[in-house]
């Protein structure tokens, strides 16, 4: 009949046979899988992606009295970001830095635009160049016309 203290280390028992059976045997194969576990999140998390980004031009402002702004155009329409995958996929749009037409009264192009995300790890790799066209605002009311 085998002792006490050879049953004890062959078949563990209850809750401490449990967590020896989880933490202490197979430990080299249980550390190579998690080794390979965090191998594989780092390869993919720490993944930098490239993606183009549609550019939404921002402007500050009103244009002197009587004018208006008609159309405020980007070319190229979209800029190429690149970073994390996961913080390049949450942005739905890129914003221009403010672009003042207080007092304008005729069209401008604002060259070399920045544009400005708020995520410090992506990082915009293209230049816009802004359209602003200001146009005098049309009466709307009907003038009467002198007759003699």
């Amino acid at each position: 009949m085998p002792s006490r203290e050879a049953s004890r280390f062959s078949r563990p028992a209850g809750a401490r046979g449990l967590m020896r059976r989880i933490f202490v045997e197979d430990w080299y194969v249980k550390l190579l899988a998690l080794a390979i576990t965090l191998v594989l999140w780092f390869a993919v998390s720490g993944r930098d992606v490239e993606r183009d980004v549609v550019v939404e031009p921002q402007i500050d402002g009103r244009p002197a009295p009587s004018f208006e702004v008609r159309e405020v155009v980007a070319v190229p329409g979209t800029v190429r970001v690149t970073g994390p995958a996961s913080h390049v996929n949450a942005l739905s749009k890129a914003l221009t830095e403010k672009i003042s037409v207080d007092g304008r009264h005729e069209s401008f192009d604002a060259p070399r635009t920045p544009i400005r995300i708020s995520d410090p790890k992506v990082e915009v790799r293209d230049t816009v160049h802004v359209r602003i066209t200001i146009a005098a605002v049309e009466n709307s009311k009907a003038q009467p016309r002198e007759t003699n």
